[in-house]
């Protein structure tokens, strides 16, 4: 039996584990020697490659400094404040505060946590449910484990998901009615989240958390006008809105948050990945304007604001956050990646016209490619599609994600044209294995 617990793997599996012991730029090197270019940036998220010298220069610098002080009880480090400073002044919006964590689910536990304490500051004490979609993923949290839409967090936890009110995906060409335009099915979906905030009484609902465009649930970006009207709604209810840019923080979307791309207006915003490049295990929350001031008088009045984490504004990872965001402004990210998401459509116009393709999804350099299900789409056959491609591929030299029966590719940002044509002809000669 492994010493190693692994996540989101059946601990009984005798399969082994894929082993990497190396990696430079887009690529990592297995225990046999053996390259791949990861299609994936591992968890969406190396978003700077596998051999970043800045990045490393950064953190040993800060290493040989200040290894570690905490951000508690009235003391801090000059990195974690300087990092605040730089992270604030580029969101978007009145997002002018931060709290730092160490990973997408602390973020997204710690979001929910303090939506809930701004509530009860204001005296909304019944206002506790928080409304996600089925499909989206937040993290394997507590709090994180509920919000998120798959079955897989939650069997056997006793995740709290009774707080939570569960909406339909926003994936258009699965859920659409027919004749139904993207408008009207986002407005239909709107309606949905109003319909469900009237049956719990208003005064019961906190909050929505919500991806920008959805990532592990399957590489989907919204229809025309979803977030706009899902916005229309929240704001009639006083139901705050929590932009989980966990995956899409950064440039993934194109801009520089999906935020932005979509244009939402978000009390709370989490933030990860690819905040150091994933260098350092750090996250964030952005509180607004609009909430910090209420959030901050309860806790005064409650004598402290008792959450936090050990490692809360680690200096280490926040000096590569800092070093992470200036390689981002002299990339100029959003032209650069507006110039390799145009490589990318390029090459995946002939992959949308293959018959075993359902749908390709693309926005930024995030892409889902959806398969039609091997054989009869009964459950038993679902995924199968996908993870043949997955492994076909990774034969090739090739590591894609399958999300069932989606193949999803995040690369890293620093992907150039030639690897680009690499990862796609791989594709290709994998689809002709598994279909032809």
């Amino acid at each position: 039996m492994d010493a190693h617990l692994q996540p989101f793997r059946d601990p009984l599996d005798e399969n082994l584990p894929l082993v990497i012991t190396g990696g430079d730029g887009c690529f990592v090197i297995d225990d046999t020697g053996k390259s791949y270019l990861d299609a994936a940036a591992a968890l969406w998220c190396t978003s700077l490659g596998f051999s970043n010298e800045r990045l490393i220069a950064a953190a040993e610098r800060q290493y040989r400094s200040l290894p570690y002080y905490h951000s508690m009880m009235g003391r801090t480090s000059g990195r974690s404040e300087e990092l605040a400073q730089v992270l604030t002044a580029r969101l978007p919006g009145d997002l002018n505060h931060v709290f730092f964590a160490s990973s997408g689910s602390e973020a997204v536990d710690s979001a929910i946590k303090l939506a809930h304490f701004y509530q009860n500051g204001r005296g909304n004490k019944t206002k506790k449910s928080i409304i996600a979609r089925d499909g989206a993923y937040h993290g394997s949290g507590f709090l994180s484990a509920a919000a998120t839409g798959f079955a897989y967090c939650h069997d056997g936890f006793d995740v709290p998901v009774g707080q939570v009110i569960r909406v339909t995906r926003p994936h258009f060409a699965r859920f659409a009615r027919d004749g139904e335009s993207e408008l009207a099915f986002s407005q239909r979906l709107a309606d949905e989240i109003d319909a469900a905030i009237q049956e719990a009484g208003a005064d019961n609902v906190c909050a929505m958390i919500g991806e920008p465009a959805l990532g592990s649930g399957g590489s989907i970006p919204p229809p025309a006008g979803y977030w706009a009207a899902v916005q229309a709604v929240l704001r009639k209810h006083d139901v705050l809105l929590i932009a989980d840019e966990i995956i899409t923080g950064f440039g993934r979307t194109g801009e520089w948050f999906g935020s932005e791309t979509y244009g939402i207006e978000p009390d709370l915003m989490t933030m990860a990945k690819q905040l150091t490049g994933s260098y350092f295990p750090m996250s964030a929350v952005a509180v607004s304007d609009r909430i910090v001031g209420d959030m901050n008088n309860f806790a005064h009045e409650l004598g402290t604001l008792g959450h936090g984490f050990t490692y809360s504004g680690h200096p280490v990872g926040a000096a590569i956050a800092l070093e992470a965001l200036a390689i981002y402004e002299e990339m100029n990210l959003p032209a650069h990646v507006a110039q390799r998401s145009a490589w990318l459509a390029e090459r995946l116009e002939a992959v949308a016209a293959r018959p075993e393709v359902f749908e390709v999804r693309h926005v930024g350099l995030m892409v889902g490619v959806e398969l039609h299900p091997i054989g009869d789409p009964v459950p038993d056959q679902v995924g199968r599609a996908g993870e043949a491609v997955k492994d076909a591929g990774l034969e090739r030299g090739v590591i894609f994600r399958n999300i069932s029966d989606t193949i999803a590719m995040s690369p890293p940002m620093i992907i150039e044209r030639h690897e680009v044509d690499f990862m796609i002809d791989v594709l290709e000669q994998s689809l002709d294995a598994v279909f032809c």
